[in-house]
């Protein structure tokens, strides 16, 4: 199975919400999570995701905290965080790289002691600096980590690897395997995560049932994910 994730804006030579919604709708295979920004349409944007999520075309909203210049604990963004929760679906963002102020580490842990009932998905993992952010959110039990991108520089793949082998020993739950297709090498990302040292189980984990329990795609891997920030 895969995990489509739409663009947030209502046209989009990517793919917009709306167009991956209906060119997936009832794949057993590929499930999409929808883009939102609340710098346009932003009513009709909510409505149309909340149909979407109603009807089962949608498993998660993504916010582009840093290609938009809005930090993720601003209250514009509360409509998006009870719409989640509402409908049981994490929340994604997009992190590290250019204007990665937006949704930094500690930021991000602000948001998760303030929403501890919504599922929240840092993706890149504050790329390239991933060994900070999961040392400053590895209390937090509602933040899951999307390692799409990270093997996008070869050359910043040793650090990375580190800390990734190093949090999936300390949380074996709350890491996702994610390539970013289409923006970096979907090949590297899976060569990236076939090189890293875990046991099977592990393995199993980061490349398959996180994402199930995260995603609620499957019944019998939903029961990892944990609330709260300690």
């Amino acid at each position: 199975m895969g995990i489509v994730i739409a663009d947030s804006v209502l046209e989009s030579t990517i793919g917009s919400t709306r167009d991956c919604a209906e060119l997936f709708r009832g794949s057993s295979v590929i499930k999409v999570v929808g883009g939102i920004s609340p710098f346009f349409s932003y009513r009709e944007q909510l409505a149309m995701c909340r149909t979407l999520l109603r009807n089962g075309d949608l498993i998660g909203l993504k916010l582009y905290t840093g290609h938009e210049q809005l930090f993720c604990t601003d209250e514009l963004l509360q409509p998006v965080y009870d719409l989640a929760a509402e409908f049981s679906v994490p929340v994604l963002f997009h992190t590290g790289w250019d204007n990665a102020q937006y949704a930094a580490p500690p930021v991000m842990r602000e948001l998760a002691q303030r929403r501890p009932q919504n599922r929240l998905v840092y993706c890149h993992c504050f790329y390239p600096a991933a060994a900070q952010c999961f040392e400053i959110l590895g209390g937090c039990e509602n933040v899951f980590f999307d390692i799409s991108s990270v093997a996008d520089d070869p050359g910043k793949i040793p650090q990375i690897q580190t800390a990734l082998e190093a949090a999936m020993q300390n949380m074996p739950h709350r890491i996702l395997f994610g390539s970013d297709f289409g923006s970096c090498s979907q090949r590297a990302h899976l060569d990236f995560a076939a090189a890293l040292h875990l046991t099977a189980a592990q393995r199993e984990n980061l490349m398959f049932r996180n994402a199930c329990a995260v995603y609620r795609i499957a019944d019998s891997f939903s029961g990892n994910e944990k609330s709260g920030c300690a």
